[in-house]
């Protein structure tokens, strides 16, 4: 008996080392996968390859981040957007609310503490987390970042220029791979640009009573629409003179803008070398639609500052629309941060808010240099990107003709020349909407091609505008004509508000998304043109043509004929007033009326996370 139990105490003892040795094996797996790291796909910075190294970051040197997080249940998103925007669908326009989509595609509170948590325990100190999840500020030293991402950071060096930028792929461990979508901040080796171009020799530029005339918005503006009860956000890189801006009105006899100035990310407003940008924008829509209220967002030109500031564009969601004219080439902006700034522009499309983005000044070649290139973010297919024509003006100041805008004798920017940004994407597929005469041409080749609209930006047929500021170039006297996409982008925005603005009259949603109502307008008969066909032209590769084209899009747009088209046969006409022929000839210019507005109410108004560092 006694000699049986000790043999049993003896396999208890054997059993309870196997097991104990197996749950250590265990457990070394589990910390060997938990530990294994994973490099990140495109986290590569292009500029290396043609850069030398030159040094090593200083390991004290403080660097911010900009962490994207990846939106869950990406299928049913897609999905409820496609409902969202069709007509036959129940969803049809039934727009989010930014808390709706946290909920239901945000990352979770949980997955958002597990990334800060890695931030943290690496020495790093996390500044604030966005409010729909998507986006996580941190900062440290130089030497910090290395060790978080596992990647030696350095001093290049191309021609006089001196950037810094991660050598390789930056990783992290593989259990943050399902969360982590991109780290910005690794480099500074891009910046955006504003997409406008000054006419060398001074010429009086297009106002509001030609822009009005060849664009067919007069009838809209004897209705009384004026984009009252719209807001458009204006995207800013750079600060304004807000004088500027009242003398621009006055000038033109417009009513002085409703302005509120939205700060972020620590930025303080101050008018720089972008500041003639910001200027073009904001007249641009006040000429267009006077009495919508203009929010101008405005943060620093760094990875952080452009995420932020999107970002806080949607998630305080107060405007309906959105006007950026300032861009990079798909290529330089990577490709894990074009899917982070994708990821921002779906919750736009699902919140209802358009984004018109100017489509790039460098013709097919947005990257300045011999490769076929388009611009982000015009290229993302949650946005409208617009690219650019000559206008001719008819007798009478209404619509004569519009042909693509090429300048290859204009090497400012890219020494191929000057002229509308389109082309196909090197990131994004063609999306499901983008179909219709022209569409499919010898070029297409699966993905999504740009641009989808246009209007007037060649400089030679540009935009008046009135800028004093020196530290953008601009003369004392105010007067300048600028064009480039970006002046066409803020046309776009301040037309669509007007016709939100139309369709809300006859009990209709506003526009939302705008893509997918611009194809369904050209690929089914209208009652009234929507666009005019621009089809002569070339943006220095491609050529315009009948119907879609990689230069002009679907055309630029006969704004009260869109308008009518939203409403036609779905609700109402009520008093609307008589249009000209649907083909654009002779609508009479009618002046708005000016309001009694002494100068533009600017109101600042400070991010939360960056209170303290305003003055």
């Amino acid at each position: 008996m006694k000699h049986r139990l000790i043999q049993m105490l003896w396999l208890w003892v054997v059993a309870a080392v196997v097991l104990g040795a197996g749950l250590v094996g265990m457990s070394v797996m589990a910390s060997a996968q938990t530990n294994q790291r994973v490099p990140m796909v495109g986290q590569t910075v292009p500029l290396v390859k043609q850069a030398k190294k030159v040094g090593d970051m200083q390991a004290q040197q403080t660097m911010k981040l900009s962490v994207g997080l990846k939106l869950q249940h990406q299928e049913e998103l897609s999905q409820l957007l496609q409902d969202i925007y069709n007509p036959s669908s129940t969803h049809y326009r039934q727009f989010l609310t930014p808390q709706q989509f946290a909920e239901r595609f945000s990352p979770t509170h949980e997955q958002q503490q597990q990334v800060v948590d890695y931030l943290n325990n690496q020495g790093l100190t996390v500044d604030n987390v966005a409010p729909n999840g998507l986006l996580i500020n941190a900062h440290g030293s130089v030497k910090q970042v290395e060790t978080t991402f596992q990647v030696p950071l350095h001093t290049y060096q191309v021609g006089k220029r001196t950037f810094y930028a991660n050598e390789h792929a930056p990783s992290i461990p593989a259990s943050l791979s399902a969360l982590i979508l991109s780290v910005g901040g690794l480099d500074n080796s891009v910046q955006l640009h504003p997409l406008s171009q000054r006419v060398p020799t001074p010429r009086a530029g297009f106002a509001q009573p030609e822009l009005a005339g060849a664009y067919d918005i007069n009838p809209l503006y004897q209705a009384g629409i004026q984009g009252k009860g719209q807001t458009v956000a204006v995207f800013e890189l750079d600060g304004y003179q807000p004088a500027d801006i009242s003398q621009f009105a006055t000038k033109h006899n417009l009513p002085q803008p409703d302005l509120t100035n939205v700060l972020v990310d620590g930025f303080d407003g101050s008018a720089g070398a972008g500041a003639i940008e910001a200027e073009l924008d904001i007249q641009v829509i006040n000429e267009i639609a006077p009495l919508a209220k203009q929010l101008i967002y405005e943060g620093p030109n760094s990875t952080a500052g452009v995420n932020d500031t999107y970002n806080r564009i949607v998630t305080d969601n107060q405007a309906q629309l959105v006007s950026v004219s300032w861009g990079q080439c798909e290529a330089q902006s990577g490709a894990a941060e074009l899917q982070t700034l994708d990821g921002i522009f779906k919750q736009a499309a699902a919140q209802g808010i358009s984004i018109f983005a100017a489509s790039g000044d460098s013709g097919a070649y947005d990257c300045n240099d011999q490769t076929l290139s388009v611009d982000s973010p015009a290229g993302d297919p949650y946005v409208t990107g617009v690219g650019g024509t000559n206008l001719q003006l008819g007798n009478g100041g209404t619509y004569g003709s519009e042909s693509a805008w090429s300048g290859p004798n204009d090497t400012q920017r890219s020494p191929n020349g000057a002229g509308s940004g389109g082309g196909l994407s090197n990131t994004f597929s063609k999306p499901a909407w983008q179909v219709g005469p022209g569409v499919d041409n010898q070029y297409s080749n699966g993905m999504r091609q740009v641009p989808d609209v246009a209007a007037d930006a060649d400089p030679q047929s540009g935009y008046a505008v009135y800028c004093t500021v020196a530290a953008s170039g601009c003369p004392t006297s105010g007067d300048v004509t600028i064009g480039g996409t970006s002046a066409a982008a803020p046309l776009w925005a301040g037309s669509a508000a007007l016709i939100n603005e139309f369709l809300q009259q006859h009990g209709q949603q506003r526009i939302g998304w705008a893509n997918p109502l611009l194809y369904q307008l050209a690929n089914n008969t209208q009652t009234y043109a929507p666009f005019h066909d621009v089809t002569s032209g070339n943006n220095l590769y491609y050529f315009a043509a009948a119907n879609y084209d990689l230069t002009t899009g679907l055309g630029s747009p006969d704004v009260y004929n869109i308008a009518r088209d939203g409403i036609n046969g779905t609700a109402t006409t009520g008093n609307v007033p008589p249009s000209a022929t649907p083909t654009p000839t002779g609508t009479p210019t009618v002046p708005v009326p000016p309001i009694a507005t002494p100068t533009p109410s600017v109101t600042p108004v400070q991010s939360p996370a960056n209170v303290a560092s305003q003055p």
